[in-house]
């Protein structure tokens, strides 16, 4: 994982994070979320956040092969959002991305 990829993600997760506190400081959950889920663009955006996670949920199972850690994972980027995979990505980049640099497989 290069030094780009490993900065990108520590900023999604510190940025994520420090968004997350101040919107459950300043915030009110369930208010918020009815008034989102009663605009259309609200509903796509978050089709499109869960579609994400499910997506990066296959992508972590195929490198973990633990069913229950993904899960896990799965359910808490439910709760907080993908400063969970950042993290992931942090963890467990280096590795990922060197397997599939190495590969013989896929695009030549």
């Amino acid at each position: 994982m290069n030094a780009f990829a490993r900065l990108a993600a520590f900023a999604v997760l510190f940025g994520l994070t420090a968004c997350l506190f101040y919107a459950f400081a300043t915030g009110n959950v369930v208010a918020d979320q009815l008034h989102v889920w009663s605009v259309i663009w609200g509903i796509y955006v978050w089709a499109d956040a869960y579609s994400g996670f499910v997506l990066f949920a296959t992508l972590v199972y195929a490198y973990e092969r633990r069913l229950g850690f993904t899960i896990a994972m799965f359910l808490l980027t439910c709760g907080t959002g993908n400063m969970i995979n950042a993290a992931w990505l942090l963890w467990r980049g280096p590795d990922f991305y060197r397997r599939i640099s190495t590969s013989t497989r896929g695009f030549q």
